[in-house]
């Protein structure tokens, strides 16, 4: 009788995004890449400061929507020729969506 309760539960972890130390991956990642390039260019304290007012802004954005919502902005609002080399090489081009009904 216990094994009905739980028959249909879903984890959680089915709908969460990718993670990077904790931390969602498409907050983290400009804001790493951005501090890289400017410590390569011997400019850590503004690479710092700007990557993360760049993590901030990000995480703003997404606050609330959702753990994939700025993949979702980048595949529906980027060119289609960047979603067939970028990340979403499986799915079909944004400029196809309203075939897909």
């Amino acid at each position: 009788m216990n094994e009905n309760r739980t028959f249909y539960k879903i984890p959680h972890y089915l709908d969460q995004g990718r993670l990077f130390i904790g931390m969602p991956l498409s907050e983290v990642l400009p804001a790493i890449t951005v501090f890289g390039i400017f410590m390569l260019a011997r400019y850590m304290m503004t690479g710092l400061v700007i990557g993360s007012v760049i993590f901030f802004i990000l995480r703003t954005l997404r606050q609330g929507k959702g753990d994939n919502f700025i993949p979702l902005m980048v595949y529906w609002y980027s060119p289609p020729t960047a979603n067939k080399y970028g990340v979403f090489k499986r799915t079909p081009s944004s400029d196809k969506r309203y075939w897909l009904n």
